[in-house]
């Protein structure tokens, strides 16, 4: 009965476990969703079918077991006859080097539950609680994680990984007359709680990732220290675990923290702008703008006047600039992907280092991408000047400033940006326009899937009919959508971009009548992440096009539950 994944956000997801005629939700609760046997109890049951998860016998070792202990420990623990036990102890052990051992052990026994111990010591050691969950969930993705925590962790501690916890213990709670509130543990209330407490934390914590909104939970309740120290190690030192479980954006994201520049939807964008953004090719002017509060920019005050300034300025020659918008935390966004930047931040006009430092590196290493004799035009004011200025130095590149005063709309700003355009002459065709346009398209399936996937499905003897809602034909073929940054593909749009990319493909072998489940997955780019659109291959040809449960790695290693939610059959 491995655990089925229904849906991701970070390393935590939704879950659905399967015993017999039953079934339950995870993030669950012992004692509540189903039942665990004691751990190493003279009471153990007879049968062990009185519960739902039997813990296998284990040795109990501490943190700080030494060496040679946990050696004599393993040897014993191989000879353990595990029949009728479905659950694994995972003792928690500072010499992380032996982890493997017990990992093999779970492969070998195909165990359906990893009970990781020593829990609440585990919690202070920032590194190795994330190192222990990491390494679990990697490995074994339908195997469900079980800790003994108090329900304030229970966010952290689903977005980080664990499925379920053990509330045995909180009982101490009710004996010392301690009742949990959600400021525990700085307030307490006087009457118990601790089960229904836990009820009711984990009934939030799934609402939490039903909505996509587990994130945020996590940074609104940082109750200790340990909590700030856990995902601050997570972000900043696997930063790549995070992010490969986390779903694509669709929705605007709220930077409510410090903790949120950190996010997983944060990294993913600087990689993408220095992987998968490249400079229209016509570009023979660099404008930068700083961002506006409404978004797409575009449709801001702000930048309606300084489109208007440029176009005073440079006519027909707009269709040669390219524009870059500065922004916190995201750094850099093309004018092309300004539908895909979906995000707010709290704008005070203080910018702290971490946020500086990044997106001026960001923004040296995109000037880079631009031929060096093409000029570079910034009309900012604030943090952007430093920013700019930061990433000249990096680049080597000449940044040529506007004389902005009192802020970057006022009607001097304004003809100064006018002005400086006015020096340089430049003439855009029909043709430009065209490109232009095209490429405003091209540069959102870049975004997704890689640069020349935009090339694949709107080639330059490619078609776009409609007016709102455009499609994209090559060879009066479709290839997909485009409608505000949204976009759809078809089977014969994916196998154009498989045969020039070979990007975003699942293999299977058989023939493809409902959705992809994982056990039927051959293979899969690593690079898919939950809700991407993918294709899936078979003999070398796109049979349908779907959207991804699971990551790529993870399609392949799991062993139950849908890959792929098929929307298309070739």
């Amino acid at each position: 009965m491995p655990m089925e994944v229904l849906k991701h956000e970070g390393p935590g997801r939704l879950g659905l476990v399967r015993l017999g005629d039953y079934s339950f939700r995870t993030p669950a609760l012992a004692g509540v969703d189903f039942t665990l046997s004691p751990f190493n109890s003279f009471f153990y049951p007879k049968e062990p079918d009185d519960y739902d998860f039997n813990l296998a016998p284990a040795i109990p070792l501490g943190f700080y077991t030494p060496a040679e202990v946990i050696e004599k420990a393993i040897g014993r623990l191989w000879s353990v006859n595990y029949d009728g036990f479905n659950a694994f102890y995972l003792p928690s052990l500072r010499k992380t080097e032996y982890l493997d051992e017990f990992f093999k052990i779970i492969e070998r026994y195909n165990f359906d539950a990893v009970y990781l111990g020593n829990s609440k010591v585990l919690i202070k050691e920032y590194r190795y609680f994330v190192r222990i969950l990491r390494e679990l969930r990697e490995r074994f993705p339908n195997v469900m994680i079980i800790a003994d925590l108090e329900p304030f962790f229970y966010p952290l501690a689903v977005y980080l990984g664990v499925d379920a916890f053990d509330t045995r213990s909180l009982k101490l709670y009710d004996f010392e007359g301690k009742g949990f509130t959600q400021y525990s543990p700085f307030l307490w209330k006087n009457e118990q709680n601790s089960l229904d407490f836990a009820r009711e934390t984990i009934l939030l914590v799934r609402k939490a990732l039903e909505g996509g909104k587990l994130r945020y939970l996590v940074e609104n309740f940082f109750h200790t220290q340990y909590h700030a120290g856990i995902l601050r190690i997570a972000d900043l030192e696997h930063p790549d675990y995070l992010e490969k479980y986390t779903p694509i954006q669709k929705e605007t994201v709220y930077f409510i923290s410090d903790a949120s520049i950190r996010r997983p939807e944060v990294k993913r964008w600087h990689s993408r702008v220095l992987k998968r953004f490249t400079p229209p090719k016509n570009t023979e002017l660099v404008l930068l703008f700083p961002c506006s509060a409404r978004k797409p920019y575009s449709f801001s005050r702000s930048h309606t006047l300084y489109r208007k300034a440029v176009k005073e300025a440079l006519g027909s020659g707009m269709a040669k600039v390219h524009e870059l918008i500065l922004t916190s935390p995201f750094g850099v966004v093309p004018r092309e992907w300004e539908w895909l930047a979906k995000y707010d931040i709290v704008v005070t006009g203080h910018w702290s280092e971490e946020e500086i430092k990044p997106s001026a590196e960001l923004l040296a290493r995109t000037l880079e991408k631009y031929p060096k004799d093409v000029p570079i035009i910034a009309h900012l004011d604030e943090a952007y000047v430093e920013i700019a200025k930061l990433a000249s130095e990096l680049s080597g590149r000449e940044i040529i400033f506007t004389r902005v005063e009192n802020g970057t709309t006022s009607r001097e700003s304004l003809n100064s940006l006018t002005e400086t355009l006015k020096a340089f002459h430049l003439e855009g065709t029909k043709e430009d326009r065209t490109y232009r346009y095209f490429e405003g398209i091209r540069k959102v399936f870049d975004f997704y899937f890689g640069v020349g996937a935009g090339e694949a499905v709107l080639p330059e003897d490619g078609k776009v009919r409609g007016s709102k809602m455009l499609r994209l034909f090559v060879d009066n073929q479709q290839t997909g959508t485009f409608r505000e940054g949204v976009i759809s593909v078809t089977p014969f749009g994916m196998q154009r971009i498989y045969d020039s990319l070979k990007a975003y493909w699942v293999r299977i072998d058989f023939e493809l009548r409902g959705d992809v489940f994982a056990v039927g997955v051959n293979e899969a780019d690593p690079a898919i992440r939950p809700d991407d659109i993918v294709g899936i291959v078979r003999d070398g040809k796109v049979v349908g096009v779907g959207k991804a449960v699971l990551n790529g790695e993870e399609m392949v290693r799991a062993r139950k539950g849908v890959a792929v939610k098929v929307r298309k059959r070739a």
